[in-house]
């Protein structure tokens, strides 16, 4: 249940984005500058960005003082909006996914658990991924960016 440096990046960056927003910036930044001031290669903002624009999170404009603005007001982006569409699956096992048991009786392959309705640690497990559910739906780009988190 790690969290990809493609998801800590985006969040780093769109909170700086979050930031110019709020000390007057109106005009779309470059991922030039972003790169510069985060210290995140340009190309794998590129990578990152283009997921967040096809989600609707960022816009882009092209040309000369091209760059990306927010697609939407910082306290409309929850958290949970950035990190769902970066990361593929996350999950605290793989059994929440009910995609791959972890039963040495199915000989941990993909399939569904034997022992799903026995297992005493999936209530753990659906508790921490509902925990995390909420917690980040309910926190937005503005709460990280003025510290509420």
């Amino acid at each position: 249940m790690l969290i990809s440096t493609r998801s800590r990046y985006a969040l780093r960056i769109l909170a700086r984005m979050t930031r110019m927003m709020s000390m007057g910036e109106k005009q779309p930044v470059s991922l030039a500058l972003l790169s510069e001031q985060e210290q995140v290669s340009v190309r794998y903002l590129e990578q990152i960005f283009g997921l967040l624009r096809s989600n609707g999170i960022v816009k882009g404009k092209r040309g000369p003082g091209g760059g990306y603005v927010l697609g939407m007001p910082p306290g409309e982006i929850s958290l949970f909006d950035v990190v769902d569409v970066l990361e593929a699956d996350f999950l605290p096992t793989n059994c929440m996914s009910g995609e791959t048991s972890c039963s040495p009786e199915d000989g941990f392959r993909r399939a569904s658990c034997t022992l799903m309705d026995k297992c005493v640690t999936r209530p753990l497990w659906m508790t921490l991924r509902n925990m995390y559910y909420s917690y980040m739906k309910d926190k937005t780009l503005e709460d990280l960016t003025e510290g509420k988190i």
